[in-house]
């Protein structure tokens, strides 16, 4: 039994979502009032069990397991947002979706409840109610990177690319190395016309991560945009590319990435090298 304890406190620490694995440890624990060996613990392991029941869909040990958490901690938000989310399984999410709300009325600060009605809204398609309780949660949040992604992606799915960029913004303030995020951030950048900030993103993100195809893909298309929109400004009026370099240099730019795509193609199909070796000669 003790094994068993320790094990599904090894799996809390790591916050592993392992279902089945809680479950068949678990089993034993229940059927034999084993749980309150843990003492003070034993509700996290009710708790824990009670996630993995949701996760396997087995919602009837999942209600048994609420009333044993609801009949100790009768008055607990912790508890409620089980019960929120119990209601999510059963298919009830205008009752979840009022219990996260009650929560938040009581305290707006309640992280789990936030994120628990962002991801039912979400579920349900209603993305401007989702995008307005994201821009809520960050208004208290704003070091949530994660967050500040996710608002980026539902801005995204509208077209709404400048306020995406921001979002991605806030991302890179927080996470400056990551080399996925400054990627995003070139793309959202080219999608807006803004060629030039595009630009530098994209060498940021060869920087980070030397042999990144999506960046000097990314590279070349850019560089190439940029000669061609200075070739004939009128066909793209919107253009943002006053810091691009000089001509020589996009030159160079762009026949290094050319390089260095034909060298991570070599190894690949035939198909595929030829598909690239086109597009790099078009």
């Amino acid at each position: 039994m003790s094994s068993s304890l320790e094990l599904l406190a090894e799996i809390r620490q790591s916050s592993e979502r392992r279902p089945f694995a809680v479950l068949k440890l678990a089993e034993p624990l229940l059927n034999t009032s084993g749980v309150s060996r843990a003492g003070d613990d034993a509700w996290l392991v009710y708790e824990q069990v009670f996630v993995s029941a949701i996760d396997e869909g087995q919602i009837e040990l999942a209600k048994a397991v609420l009333v044993i958490l609801r009949t100790r901690f009768p008055s607990s938000q912790r508890v409620k947002r089980l019960y929120g989310m119990i209601n999510e399984a059963v298919g009830h999410p205008d009752e979840a979706k009022t219990i996260y709300k009650e929560m938040l009325e009581t305290d707006e600060t309640n992280v789990l409840a936030s994120k628990r009605l962002i991801a039912l809204l979400k579920a349900y398609g209603h993305i401007g109610e989702t995008v307005k309780q994201l821009v809520a949660y960050l208004d208290i949040h704003n070091n949530d990177f994660e967050a500040w992604l996710e608002l980026s992606n539902l801005y995204l799915t509208q077209s709404l690319y400048p306020q995406a960029a921001f979002c991605m913004e806030e991302v890179i303030l927080q996470q400056p190395a990551n080399h996925y995020f400054h990627l995003c951030y070139a793309e959202i950048s080219y999608s807006m016309g803004n060629f030039d900030l595009a630009l530098k993103e994209y060498l940021r993100v060869v920087e980070l991560s030397t042999d990144n195809v999506r960046g000097f893909y990314g590279i070349k298309l850019v560089a190439d945009r940029i000669r061609d929109v200075r070739a004939k400004p009128k066909r793209d009026q919107n253009a943002r590319i006053d810091d691009a370099p000089q001509p020589a240099t996009l030159d160079r730019l762009s026949q290094l990435a050319t390089e260095r795509l034909v060298a991570a193609y070599n190894s690949a199909n035939d198909t595929c090298k030829k598909t690239a070796e086109e597009w790099l000669k078009a």
